[in-house]
C-alpha cells in the first residue's frame, strides 16, 4: 500500500478523545434512546480503537480493523446510529478519565475495569421487534430478547461515527497559526518592496490598536457587529518589532500612509487587472476606515459599471466585505452590493453555469456577512423574495455544484433577516447562556463541546427528528437506499424557506479553519450530528480544498488537508454513500494535483492513485477552489507609490529640521495693541490674540511694529511652538522669509517648499489636502507694495488653504496700508473682507519685560554683571531705558554697556543714543572675531593675510566691508536685505567681491555681522544694514571725537568737505528708509560738521536741479535731527518730496522753491513766504478723500467704527469699509436721507428721510425691515435709546415721535415746540430726551411717560442742532445771532458752561467725541474745528473743503473724524489733542504784540483778526483764537475778546477757559473796537463800533454793564486811571470830548470832569502817578492834561502826522509816541510846557 498519510510525530492520548460521558444522557434523550430500549451497549475505548490493529482487506485502498457495524437495518429503513453509553453504565455517576479508568464522583475509588465507548447502538423504534433485524456483526449482538409493542413507526438511520484509526490521529494533530500573510519584517524608514509586506506590517500594528476584550452581556453582544475570532499571540521577533516601530511615530504614518497611498493609486487607474485587484484587496483587513470604504465603493462602482463580468472584481469585492473589521460596513453596503449581485444573476442564469456559479457563490459569502453584521433592514418585497425566486429558479440546474451553492446562499438568506448569525445561534443552544451572560465575547476563542452541544440542541431546536428529516433531508438519506442522487433532493428541498442544520455546521467549521483551531475541525467533521447530510459533506470537502490550495496555510497544513479528503473518501463510508460528494472529492483532488507547489500536488496525486476515478464522474466544470484571491505576484501599485516621498516623514524631517534652526536664546512674550490708533493702555498679550487668529474664521493677521520691535523673534517662536504642537493632518506651519523668495507676489508658497525640499508631487498633495499656516516675515524688507493674499489666490477655490501671519514695519506703511493685506470676498464684487482681516502692533518692551529679558540673557555665558548690574546702569544713564525697550537695542546695548561705562564714574552725565550703541557694538563685534581668528590655526596665506588687515586698521577694513556690501544691497537688490551666493554662478557678478573665495574676503565676511543659511546671507538684523547704509553717507570714523559719550559734541576739527556726488544720499530716496533717515539724524547731533555739509546741499540745489534728491534727503535728515529753519533763506530750493512734518520754518523764505509733494504736516509755518513755490499736492496731514456724485447730507459711523454709512442728497447711501476705505454696499433709498442713527447692538440703523418716514434697516440682511409713518414733513433727526428699543424722530412738522423699534408702533407724540424740529438726543441713561428747535428753545422730556420736563426749557437760543455728550453730563447746542457758537449746559443741573465761538460763521453740524470732552464742527466757512470742551479752547481748525460743509462726526473711537461737503467730498482727519492744529494756517501779518503783565507770555493781534498767546520759554501757542479787540488784565487772570455780535469772552489765561460772556447791546450786534482794564482788574471797560462805551463791574453779576457814552458821533476809546478810581473816555470826533468818571457811582450820566478839544483824540495814555494824561491827535500835537486844571496845558510837536499812538513809561519821566508820518518820538515826561 502506497502510504499517502504524513509520517506523524509521535503523541500521547489526547484527552479530547475521552469519551464525555456527562453528555451521553443529553445525546439519549435527543435521539429517544431510552435504557429498557437499548437493545446492545458495547463500549471501547477511544485509544483501544485507534490503535487496532489492520485487518487484512482484498480491497487495494487501506483497510482499518474499526469496529463498526454493517447493515443493522434494512437499506430501505435504516435506523440512525449514534453513539451511545452502555445501559449498565447509564446510571453511573462518574466520568471517565483520560486514563481509561472510571472514577465516581461520589466515592473517588478508581475502577481497573476500563469503561467501554460505544461503537454500536441499535435502536429499536416503538412498536418493533429486535427479531426483525439482524445484524452481521455477532460479536456486538446480546442475547436479550427483550419484547416490544408490535406498532408501525417510520424506521430512520442514525449518523454512526467516523471509523478512526492511527492514520487519522495524525490528520490535523495540532492546531495551526490562522491563515496570515507573514513576511521580513523591515528596519525602520527601510523601503517597503512588497505588499505583503506593507500587510503584515500594518496587520501588526492594527493588532496592536485594538483593545483587549471585555466580557459583555448578550444584548451588548449581539448589538456590536460580527463576533471576531481570538487572534494568536504574537511571537517575540514581531514583539520586538511592534515595539520599535511604535517609538517612531513617523514610522507607523507612513506605514499606514503608504496603504491609504496604494489604495489611492488604485481608485486613480484606469487599467484595473487581476494582479492589481489581487495587491488592494490583500490590503483591504489592515485599513483604516476612511481608506477602506473609498476602496469599498471603488469596488461597488466598478464591478456595477461593468457590461462583462469580471470575476476577479466580484471575488474582490466579496473579500473586501468579508474581511471588513467591526464599524467599517454599513447595512447599506450590503444591501446595495446584494441588489448588484442579484441584478446581475438575474440575467446570467440562462447563460453558462459558471457566471451564475461565481455570482451564486458571491451572493452566499454577502449573506453571511449580512447576517454576522445583522443586516435586519433587507427590503423582503424588493431584495428578499426576489432573490428567493432566483435561487429556486436554479433547481433547473444540473450542476451539483451550482445547486450546492444556490442551497447554501438560500441557507444563508433565511439569517439574514434574524437578529442572529448561524454562528450565535450555535452558540445561543450551548450552555454558555448563564443568567443573561454570553460567556463569549466579540474577540473570543471557539469551544469544541459548546459547538457540538449547540449543533445538538440546534438541531432540535429546528423540529427534531420529524423536522430535519423534513423535505430535503428525507430525500437526502432515503436516497442511500434507493441510489437516487443529491440533485434531485437539493430540487426538492430549495426554497421551502426551513432552515437546516447543517449550514450552520458548516459555518462552525470555517470559524475553526479561520482561527486556526484544525484540531477541532477534525473533531467536528468526525463528531457533528449533521455528518452523514450530503451538504454538510459537500462544504467540508470544499473547505479542506479551499485550505488546500491557499498558500497562506503551512505547506504541512495544506498536506494534511488533501489527506483528509482522501481519508474521507476512502475510509468513511458515510462519506461515500453520496456519489455526487464523492466526485466532487475526486474533482477536488484531481485539480490539487496541478498544484504550484510541489509537495501539495505531489500528495494530491498520491491520493488519487488510491482512488478509483471515474473521469465521467467528475465534476463537468472544475471551478476554482479559493476562498480569497491569491496572494499578488507583484506589487505594480506599492511600487508606483513608493517613487512618492512619504509626506508626513518628510514634514516630520522638515519640522526637526526647523525647530532647530528656530532656538531662541532668549525670548519674552510680546504685548501688543490693535492698531496704530489704539491707546497705549489697551495692550494684550500678542500671542493670545494670535491663537483667537487661527481658531477664527480670519485668514490674515498683520503683526506690525517698529524696526526692532520683535516681530521676526515672535515670528520665529510662533513657528517653533506650532511645530511642536504639529498632529498628523492638521495645519502645517510654514515659515517665509519674504526677501529670500523671488518674487513671491505669486506662487509664494511653491517657492519656500521648494527651497525646503518638497517635491511637486507633496506640493500638489499639500495644497488639495492640507491647510497651512503662514508665517510671512519681513514684508517691508521684501521691497512689496502688492497684496500677497490676492496675487498668490490664497483662500480662493481650488487653491491654497491658509491662515496668513505677515508682519512689516511700521514706518514702511502708507495711510492706506490695510489694503495691502486685505483678503478678498469670493463674492463677485471682491470687496475686501474686512471680517476675514485682523491687526496688531508689537508694544515696546515695559522695564518688567527688560528685566525679564535681561534675566535670561544673563545665564547665557559667563558674566562679570548681574541682572541688578545691568539694571542699575540701563536706569542710571539718562534716556537709555527708553531706548533700550526695543529688544533689538536691548541686545546690542547688553553686549557694549560694560565696555561704555568702564572707568566712567558719574553715570548720569553719559549720553548715549541709538547710532552710538551700534557704533560701539560694530566696533566690539570686529575685535572679538579679530581675536578669534587670532587663536585659530591659519593657514600660512590666511595668517599672512589677516597680519594685512591689522596692519591697515582691522576694525576699520571691517567697517569698510560691511559699509560696501550695505551699498550694493541697496543699489543692485534695491535694499532686499537677503544676498544669495553660489560660486559658480555668481563668480562674475557684484556678489563675489563679498562672498568670493579670496582669502581677504573670506576673513572680513567671516567676521563680519553677518548671517548665513545654505547660500543665504543677510545682516543680523535689519537695522544693522540700515546703520551701514547711513555710514555709507557719513562715515563716522573718519570724525571720532575723543569721548563719542560726551554730553554734548566737541566742536568738528576737520574743515568742511562737500559730500561726495557718487554716494546713496545723491542717488536713492532716502525716505523710503525711514531708519536710516533716523540714524543720521543722530549723526547730525553727534556731528555739527555733518550738518554743514547737509546745508550745503540744500544750498547747493538752489542753483542745480540734478542735487534734489540728495537736498531732499538732506534737509529730512535735518528736520529729523530737530534742526530749525525759523527765517531760513530757502528761496528756490529743489526739495520735491521731502518730509518736512514737525519741522519749524517761522518766516522762513520759500519764494520759489519746489515743493512738490512735500510733507508739511504739524510744521509750524508762521509768516512763511510761500510765493511763487511750486506747491503740488503738498499735504497738510488731512487724510485721503472719498468724492460722491451728489452732495452729502449726513454721514454716521457703525458702532465699531469699522464702517461708514453716508448718504447723498439723491437718495443714495453707501457703506464704505473704514479699514481700507472700500465701498462695500450700496443702494438708493426713493428720497432723500435726512439723518443716520445706529442701534446700540449694531444689527439695525434708522433713516429719517425727505418723505415723512423713519425706516428701519437690517444691517445684516440690508435690507428695509420696517417703516414708520406718522410725521407730516421730513424727518431731520432719529436716535435710537440706549437699550435700542426706542427710536425718537424730530421732524419739520414741529412735533417729536417715539417709536417701537421692534413693532414701529408709536409710542408717544411730543408736541411743544412752534417750530421746526432740529435735533433729538437721548441722555445717556436714556431717562431724558432732549430736543432742539427753530423756535430758539430747547426742550427736555421723559421717554417712559412722554410728558415734558417744564423746568427744562431753555429759551434764546439759536436752537438748529443739539447733541449730548459719551458721558450724558452736559449737552451742546447752537447759539449766537447766526448760530456760530456753541453753547455747553450742565445736563444735570441745566446751568450754562462755557460757549464755544471762532468768528466762524453758521455751524451747520457738531458732535460731541465718544471717548473725551473733544467737540467737532463745521461750518459754513467750509472750515472743521475742533474743541476742547472741558476748557473751552480751539485745539485745531482743519481746512480742506472748497465748499459748504454740511456735516461732521467722530468716528467710535474718537481718533478720526470724517466730514462732507455739497461738493461731494467726504474728508478724513486725524484726532491728535497734543497738536495745535491738523493742518496749519500761514500766519499773517502782525498787527501788534505785548507782554502779559507777569512778563510769562507774549500776545499777538495779526491782520487776520487772530489772537495767539505764546509760552516765552517754550515758543509753544498756548491759545488761539479769533477776535475783533482784545485787553489784558494788570492781574494776568484775564483776558478780554471782543466778538462780533457784541459780546466780550472773559477768558481765564491760566484756564485757558472762557468763564463769562459780557452781553452787549440786545438790539443790535456791534463789535467791540477798544476794550480797557482798570489796574485793579475789577473794572473793564469798552466802546464799540455804534459809538456806545460800556463800563463793568466785574465783581458784580450783571453781564449787561453800564453805558458811559450813548450814540456818539464818532467811536470813543477809554483807559484807566493807574492810582485812582478813575476812568477816562474820549470820542474820536472833531472836536472831541475827553470826561472822566467815577466807575463806582450808579449814575454816570455826570462825569467827574469834560474837557471839549478843537482836535480828534486818537489815542491817550495816563501817566504812572495818575496824575497826567497824554494825548495823541489828528493835528500832529502831543497834548498834557494836568488832571489838576481845567484843560490840556503842554502841546509837543515834532510829528507831521496824526498821533495814533502814546505812552508813558514806568517811571514817568519819558512818553513815546508813533505817528502816521512814520516816526517814533522820545519825550521828557516832566516838562511843564
Amino acid at each position: 500500500m502506497t502510504n499517502w498519510i504524513p509520517t506523524p510525530p509521535p503523541s500521547s492520548n489526547s484527552a479530547s478523545s475521552t469519551v464525555r460521558i456527562k453528555k451521553l444522557d443529553k445525546f439519549r434523550e435527543f435521539w429517544g434512546i431510552s435504557k429498557s430500549k437499548t437493545k446492545e451497549v458495547k463500549l471501547t475505548t477511544l485509544n483501544q480503537l485507534q490503535h487496532s490493529p489492520p485487518a487484512s482487506q482484498p480491497s487495494t485502498r487501506p483497510s482499518y480493523d474499526v469496529t463498526r457495524v454493517d447493515n443493522v437495518l434494512p437499506s430501505d429503513k435504516l435506523s440512525t446510529v449514534v453513539t451511545q453509553v452502555d445501559s449498565e453504565l447509564s446510571n453511573y455517576s462518574g466520568s471517565i478519565h483520560p486514563s481509561g479508568t472510571m472514577q465516581d464522583k461520589h466515592t473517588s475509588q478508581q475502577s481497573t475495569q476500563p469503561p467501554s465507548v460505544v461503537s454500536l447502538v441499535t435502536y429499536f423504534p416503538p412498536g418493533t421487534s429486535q427479531s426483525t433485524y439482524a445484524t452481521d456483526n455477532q460479536s456486538t449482538s446480546t442475547s436479550n430478547n427483550q419484547s416490544t409493542p408490535s406498532s408501525t413507526v417510520h424506521e430512520m438511520a442514525l449518523p454512526a461515527p467516523i471509523c478512526t484509526s492511527h492514520i487519522l490521529e495524525h490528520i490535523f494533530d495540532e492546531d495551526a497559526p490562522k491563515p496570515t500573510i507573514k513576511t521580513e519584517l523591515p528596519q525602520p524608514q527601510q523601503r517597503i518592496e512588497e505588499t505583503q509586506q506593507l500587510v503584515y506590517c500594518n496587520a501588526l500594528l492594527l493588532r496592536d490598536t485594538l483593545s483587549p476584550p471585555k466580557p459583555v452581556t448578550r444584548e451588548a453582544t449581539e448589538d456590536g457587529g460580527p463576533l471576531v475570532l481570538q487572534e494568536p499571540a504574537l511571537d517575540k521577533t514581531e514583539l520586538d518589532w511592534l515595539e520599535t516601530t511604535k517609538e517612531d511615530p513617523m514610522e507607523v504614518d507612513r506605514l499606514r500612509w503608504l496603504a491609504t497611498r496604494v489604495v489611492e493609486q488604485f481608485v486613480a487607474d484606469s487599467n484595473k487587472n487581476s494582479t492589481k485587484i489581487s495587491e488592494i484587496v490583500a490590503l483591504g483587513p489592515v485599513l483604516e476606515k476612511e481608506p477602506y470604504r473609498k476602496l469599498l465603493a471603488t469596488f461597488i462602482k466598478e464591478f456595477d459599471d461593468a457590461s462583462i463580468l469580471d470575476v476577479d472584481m466580484l471575488q474582490g469585492l466579496v473579500q473586501l466585505a468579508h474581511d471588513a473589521l467591526p464599524g467599517y460596513l454599513v447595512s447599506d453596503d450590503l444591501v446595495k452590493i446584494l441588489g448588484i449581485l442579484r441584478a446581475r444573476l438575474e440575467g446570467t442564469h440562462q447563460q453558462c453555469t459558471e457566471y451564475p456559479y461565481h455570482l451564486t457563490l458571491a451572493v452566499s459569502r454577502i449573506l453571511d456577512v449580512m447576517a454576522e453584521h445583522k443586516v435586519q433592514d433587507l427590503n423582503r418585497v424588493l431584495e428578499h423574495e426576489p432573490l428567493s425566486a432566483v435561487l429556486s429558479g436554479l433547481k433547473g440546474s444540473s450542476d451539483p455544484y451550482l445547486m450546492y451553492q444556490a442551497c447554501y446562499a438560500f441557507q444563508a438568506l433565511q439569517y439574514v433577516p434574524d437578529d442572529e448569525s448561524a454562528l450565535r445561534a450555535v452558540l445561543r443552544h450551548s450552555t454558555g447562556v448563564v443568567g443573561g451572560l454570553v460567556k463569549v465575547t466579540a474577540v473570543f476563542k471557539l469551544d469544541l463541546a459548546s459547538v457540538l452541544e449547540g449543533l445538538g440542541n440546534l438541531q432540535e431546536a429546528l423540529g427534531g427528528v420529524a423536522s430535519v428529516a423534513g423535505t430535503v433531508y428525507e430525500g437526502v438519506c432515503s436516497l442511500m437506499g434507493s441510489g437516487r442522487g443529491v440533485l434531485d433532493s437539493l430540487r426538492e428541498g430549495l426554497g421551502s424557506g426551513q432552515k437546516r442544520l447543517w449550514y450552520p455546521a458548516v459555518k462552525v467549521a470555517y470559524a475553526f479553519a479561520q482561527a486556526g483551531q484544525l484540531k477541532d475541525l477534525k473533531t467536528l467533521i468526525v463528531e457533528a450530528p449533521c455528518r452523514r447530510d450530503p451538504l454538510f459533506q459537500w462544504g467540508i470537502c470544499q473547505l479542506l480544498g479551499e485550505i488546500a490550495v491557499d498558500a497562506l496555510w503551512s505547506v504541512s497544513v495544506r498536506q494534511q488537508a488533501v489527506s483528509l479528503l482522501g481519508h474521507l473518501c476512502q475510509n468513511d463510508q458515510d462519506w461515500g454513500q453520496d456519489e455526487s460528494v464523492r466526485a466532487w472529492v475526486l474533482t477536488i483532488v484531481t485539480k490539487l494535483c496541478a498544484s504550484s507547489d510541489l509537495t501539495v500536488s505531489e500528495t494530491a496525486r498520491t491520493v488519487l492513485q488510491d482512488l478509483t476515478v471515474d473521469q465521467s464522474a467528475l465534476i463537468k466544470h472544475p471551478y476554482p477552489l479559493r476562498a480569497r484571491l491569491p496572494l499578488p505576484s507583484a506589487s505594480p501599485l506599492l511600487a508606483k507609490v513608493q517613487n512618492i516621498q512619504y509626506l508626513e516623514y518628510e514634514l516630520h524631517k522638515f519640522r526637526l529640521q526647523r525647530l532647530e534652526e528656530t532656538k531662541l536664546p532668549v525670548y519674552i512674550s510680546p504685548m501688543a495693541k490693535a492698531n496704530l490708533q489704539a491707546r497705549d493702555d489697551e495692550m494684550f498679550p500678542l500671542k493670545e490674540k494670535v491663537q483667537e487668529f487661527l481658531t477664527s474664521e480670519r485668514q490674515v493677521m498683520l503683526v506690525l511694529g517698529d524696526s526692532g520691535a520683535g516681530k521676526s523673534t515672535f515670528n520665529k517662536h510662533l513657528e517653533s511652538e506650532l511645530l511642536r504642537t504639529y498632529t498628523r493632518g492638521g495645519p502645517i506651519t510654514l515659515f517665509i522669509n519674504l526677501p529670500a523668495i523671488h518674487e513671491p507676489n505669486h506662487e509664494m508658497i511653491e517657492k519656500q517648499l521648494r527651497s525646503d525640499n518638497f517635491n511637486d508631487e507633496q506640493i500638489r498633495e499639500l495644497k488639495l489636502h492640507r491647510q497651512l499656516i503662514l508665517i510671512c516675515d519681513g514684508y517691508d524688507e521684501s521691497q512689496q507694495l502688492v497684496n500677497l493674499h490676492k496675487t498668490n489666490m490664497l483662500n480662493q477655490p481650488g487653491q491654497w488653504n491658509t491662515k496668513m501671519i505677515i508682519s512689516c514695519r511700521t514706518q514702511y506703511l502708507g495711510q492706506d496700508y490695510r489694503s495691502r493685506f486685505m483678503p478678498q470676498s469670493r463674492d463677485r464684487y471682491a470687496y475686501p473682507a474686512v471680517e476675514l482681516f485682523q491687526e496688531a502692533v508689537i508694544a515696546p518692551f515695559s522695564k518688567e519685560q527688560i528685566q525679564s529679558y535681561i534675566e535670561q540673557y544673563v545665564p547665557l555665558e559667563s558674566r562679570t554683571w548681574t541682572t541688578n548690574d545691568y539694571m542699575d546702569r540701563l536706569t542710571t544713564i539718562p534716556n537709555l531705558m527708553d531706548l533700550v525697550k526695543n529688544p533689538f537695542v536691548l541686545t546690542l546695548a547688553l553686549e557694549v554697556l560694560p565696555f561704555v561705562t568702564e572707568g566712567k564714574q558719574d553715570l548720569s552725565v553719559i549720553n548715549i543714543t541709538r547710532v552710538q550703541l551700534y557704533d560701539t557694538f560694530v566696533k566690539h563685534w570686529l575685535k572679538v572675531n579679530k581675536r578669534r581668528l587670532e587663536s585659530n590655526a591659519l593657514s600660512a596665506k590666511d595668517r599672512e593675510i589677516l597680519d594685512q588687515l591689522s596692519d591697515a586698521g582691522f576694525t576699520s577694513m571691517g567697517i569698510d566691508y560691511s559699509i560696501g556690501l550695505a551699498s550694493a544691497i541697496l543699489e543692485k537688490q534695491n535694499g532686499n536685505p537677503v544676498v544669495r551666493y553660489t560660486h559658480l554662478k555668481d563668480k562674475h557678478t557684484w556678489r563675489v567681491d563679498f562672498f568670493g573665495p579670496d582669502p581677504e574676503v573670506r576673513l572680513l565676511r567671516e567676521s563680519s555681522p553677518l548671517t548665513r543659511s545654505g547660500s543665504l546671507f543677510r545682516f543680523l538684523h535689519r537695522s544693522m544694514l540700515e546703520y551701514f547704509l547711513s555710514c555709507a553717507v557719513f562715515d563716522p570714523s573718519s570724525h571720532d571725537v575723543d569721548d563719542e559719550f560726551c554730553p554734548q559734541p566737541h566742536p568738528d576739527p576737520t574743515p568742511a568737505q562737500p559730500l561726495t556726488t557718487d554716494g546713496i544720499l545723491f542717488k536713492r530716496d532716502l525716505l523710503t528708509e525711514p531708519s536710516v533717515i533716523q540714524f543720521l539724524g543722530e549723526r547730525v547731533k553727534q556731528h555739527p560738521y555733518f550738518e554743514k555739509q547737509l546745508l550745503a546741499v540744500i544750498k547747493q540745489s538752489k542753483t542745480d536741479a540734478s542735487v534734489a534728491t540728495a537736498a531732499t534727503n538732506s534737509i529730512t535728515i535735518l528736520v529729523r535731527a530737530g534742526v530749525l529753519f525759523n527765517g531760513a533763506d530757502l528761496r528756490c530750493i529743489q526739495i520735491p518730496g521731502a518730509d518736512l512734518s514737525d519741522g519749524q520754518f517761522d518766516s522762513a523764505q520759500l519764494q520759489g522753491a519746489n515743493l512738490k509733494g512735500v510733507n508739511l504736516a504739524r510744521s509750524w509755518l508762521r509768516q512763511a513766504d510761500f510765493g511763487d513755490a511750486q506747491m503740488d499736492d503738498v499735504r497738510f496731514e488731512e487724510l485721503p478723500y472719498l468724492k460722491e456724485p451728489a452732495a452729502v447730507t449726513t454721514v454716521a459711523f457703525w458702532p465699531d467704527g469699522k464702517l461708514l454709512a453716508v448718504a447723498l442728497r439723491d437718495g443714495s447711501f453707501i457703506i464704505y469699509d473704514t479699514t481700507a476705505w472700500t465701498r462695500v454696499h450700496q443702494h438708493k433709498e426713493q428720497s432723500e436721507v435726512m439723518c443716520i442713527a445706529f442701534s446700540p447692538n449694531d444689527q439695525h440703523l434708522a433713516f429719517g428721510s425727505e418723505d415723512t418716514t423713519c425706516r428701519l434697516w437690517d444691517t445684516v440682511s440690508r435690507e428695509t425691515v420696517m417703516v414708520m409713518e406718522g410725521h407730516t414733513k421730513l424727518v431731520r433727526s432719529v436716535a435710537f435709546s440706549p437699550c435700542g428699543k426706542q427710536i425718537a424722530s424730530a421732524s419739520h412738522d414741529n412735533t417729536i415721535r417715539l417709536w417701537n423699534s421692534k413693532t414701529g408702533e408709536c409710542l408717544f407724540v411730543f408736541n411743544g415746540h412752534e417750530d421746526i424740529v432740529l435735533s433729538v438726543a437721548y441722555s445717556a441713561n436714556g431717562r431724558k430726551l432732549v430736543s432742539g428747535s427753530r423756535d430758539e428753545t430747547i426742550r427736555v422730556w421723559d421717554p417712559e411717560t412722554g410728558t415734558p420736563d417744564t423746568n427744562w426749557v431753555i429759551p434764546r437760543v439759536y436752537g438748529s442742532r443739539v447733541t449730548l455728550s459719551a458721558d450724558g453730563r452736559q449737552f451742546a447746542h447752537l447759539t449766537g445771532e447766526m448760530g456760530g457758537e456753541i453753547q455747553l449746559i450742565n445736563a444735570v443741573t441745566g446751568e450754562q458752561g462755557r460757549i464755544l465761538g471762532d468768528d466762524a460763521g453758521q455751524l451747520t453740524d457738531f458732535a460731541f467725541s465718544p471717548i473725551g470732552e473733544l467737540i467737532v464742527s463745521s461750518s459754513r466757512d467750509n472750515n472743521v474745528r475742533l474743541w476742547d470742551s472741558s476748557s473751552g479752547q480751539l485745539i485745531s481748525r482743519l481746512s480742506g473743503h472748497n465748499s459748504r460743509i454740511t456735516t461732521c462726526a467722530f468716528s467710535p473711537d474718537g481718533l478720526q473724524i470724517v466730514s462732507g461737503s455739497v461738493d461731494g467730498i467726504i474728508r478724513l482727519w486725524e484726532v491728535n489733542t497734543n497738536r495745535s492744529s491738523s493742518i496749519q494756517q500761514i500766519v499773517t501779518q502782525v498787527r501788534s504784540v505785548t507782554y502779559t503783565h507777569d512778563g510769562l507770555c507774549i500776545v499777538s493781534y495779526h491782520d487776520d483778526r487772530t489772537f495767539q498767546r505764546w509760552d516765552l520759554s517754550t515758543g509753544v501757542v498756548l491759545s488761539r483764537s479769533t477776535v475783533e479787540t482784545f485787553a489784558l488784565s494788570r492781574c494776568g487772570l484775564w483776558l478780554a475778546n471782543g466778538c462780533r455780535n457784541g459780546n466780550i469772552q472773559l477768558w481765564n489765561l491760566q484756564t485757558n477757559v472762557v468763564e463769562r460772556v459780557l452781553l452787549g447791546s440786545t438790539d443790535y450786534t456791534a463789535a467791540a473796537l477798544d476794550m480797557s482794564f482798570s489796574y485793579c482788574s475789577r473794572w473793564l471797560v469798552s466802546c464799540d463800533e455804534f459809538k456806545i462805551t460800556r463800563l463793568w463791574d466785574l465783581e458784580s453779576t450783571d453781564d449787561q454793564g453800564k453805558v458811559v457814552v450813548d450814540q456818539s458821533t464818532q467811536t470813543g476809546l477809554a483807559i484807566f486811571s493807574p492810582v485812582e478810581n478813575q476812568v477816562a473816555v474820549g470820542v474820536r470826533s472833531s472836536p472831541s470830548r475827553l470826561r472822566l468818571f467815577d466807575p463806582r457811582v450808579t449814575d454816570l450820566r455826570q462825569p467827574l470832569k469834560e474837557v471839549c478839544l478843537s482836535c480828534k483824540i486818537l489815542s491817550m495814555d495816563y501817566s504812572p502817578d495818575g496824575q497826567r494824561l497824554v494825548l495823541g491827535t489828528d493835528d500832529s500835537l502831543v497834548l498834557l492834561w494836568d488832571l489838576q486844571s481845567d484843560k490840556p496845558d503842554v502841546k509837543l510837536k515834532g510829528h507831521t502826522g496824526d498821533v495814533n499812538s502814546v505812552a508813558y513809561s514806568a517811571c514817568g519821566k519819558w512818553i513815546i509816541s508813533g505817528s502816521d508820518d512814520r516816526t517814533v518820538r522820545l519825550w521828557s515826561g516832566e516838562v511843564d510846557s
